[in-house]
């Protein structure tokens, strides 16, 4: 395991993640018809990499986000009415997002090492759930 700004990282990978406001802002094309074609990636606004220490979730690529362990409200691994099926390849059979709420009315969607018949999502949400109960 290496470390960053003194802080052990437990997990580390690609990852592609969106907000809640930047999916309510987006038009019904970007949303949904165009995510259908091939090589489109899923529903998202940024990329980068996620790390996993054992006080943050830091992500950082086109756009830096760090979570506190401590603020994080809910997990919830699938689709809900803002991120939903029907704007993902395949209507979701292969895999689904994971939601964090955090800071109280944060929420933030993430695709972990998306490859496109599979993400690394149930891992991560198995790492962090452990650390957080």
């Amino acid at each position: 395991m290496t470390t960053m700004k003194n802080q052990q990282i437990l997990f580390e990978n690609k990852a592609l993640w969106i907000h809640d406001f930047e999916i309510q802002q987006m038009n019904y094309d970007e949303r949904f018809s165009i995510r259908h074609f091939s090589f489109v990636p899923p529903l998202s606004n940024h990329s980068g990499n996620i790390f996993l220490t054992d006080g943050e979730i830091i992500l950082h690529g086109d756009e830096s986000t760090n979570i506190s362990l401590g603020t994080i409200e809910e997990l919830y691994y699938g689709f809900d009415e803002l991120y939903t099926a029907s704007s993902v390849k395949n209507f979701g059979v292969f895999w689904k997002p994971l939601r964090i709420r955090y800071n109280r009315y944060n929420l933030i969607y993430l695709i972990i090492n998306y490859r496109h018949f599979y993400t690394s999502n149930e891992q991560f949400l198995a790492i962090l759930k452990d650390m957080l109960l």
